[in-house]
């Protein structure tokens, strides 16, 4: 398999078990809806129950040199951890042993994962599953965090059109009509009229009013 296809696992992989964070826990339960069962071991001493499953599929060798092992045959689909592992460590060999099953390595031979291929496409489909990218990471957050961030846009809708509607009303105090001047005229224009085009103009205060007159081209009429 290349990366690309391994990536698409990855992705068939989230999607077919709605993960958005992975966690140990997560993937202990992913295992579980799989049929597996979790071993956690000692690599020196465990109690009766593990030693037992551990003696009778003759596991040692792989218990004393491995942190994490599946093994599956027509009775058993076990998942073997080493207990001594961190939280952060045993979310790795968790990954990585999904990526065995995931990537269908189950063959011949009951522990899986005995070849370089297979260890390799492990290791890429757990780097790929825990390394997300930014935009992974945001969508994931944003699914999370989607009832906040509606609540959050609502409010910021509504205060932005309040404060339209503010400033708006403060403009109708301030200014008396649609009307403009320019630097040194005497006459108060329409914002359109001829009379000041490509000319520097500012909105008429409402002050300021009556120190114009109408101009005669755009309000023959006087002030509408």
């Amino acid at each position: 398999m290349n990366t690309s296809e391994i990536k698409e696992l990855v992705r068939r992989f989230r999607h077919e078990y709605h993960i958005t964070d992975v966690t140990s826990d997560v993937l202990e339960e992913v295992f579980t809806k799989q049929g597996f069962i979790i071993v956690d071991y000692n690599p020196v001493v465990n109690d009766s129950d593990v030693t037992t499953v551990i003696e009778g599929l003759g596991l040692g060798e792989m218990i004393c040199r491995s942190n994490g092992f599946l093994y599956v045959d027509a009775k058993h689909r076990l998942v073997f951890v080493n207990e001594k592992l961190n939280s952060e460590e045993r979310m790795v060999v968790l990954a990585h042993e999904e990526g065995h099953y995931y990537c269908e390595h189950m063959g011949q031979i009951p522990v899986v994962g005995r070849t370089v291929t297979e260890e390799y496409e492990a290791n890429e489909f757990a780097h790929y599953l825990l390394k997300r990218s930014l935009w992974d990471k945001s969508r994931a957050w944003m699914t999370a965090h989607r009832k906040w961030i509606l609540l959050t846009a609502i409010l910021c809708l509504t205060v932005l059109a309040g404060l339209t509607a503010y400033n708006w009303y403060k403009k109708q105090q301030v200014y008396t009509g649609d009307y403009y001047i320019t630097m040194h005229g005497e006459k108060y224009h329409l914002k359109n009229c001829v009379t000041i085009e490509g000319h520097p103009v500012r909105r008429l205060r409402k002050e300021e009013i009556d120190n114009y007159e109408p101009c005669s081209v755009c309000m023959p009429e006087g002030r509408n």
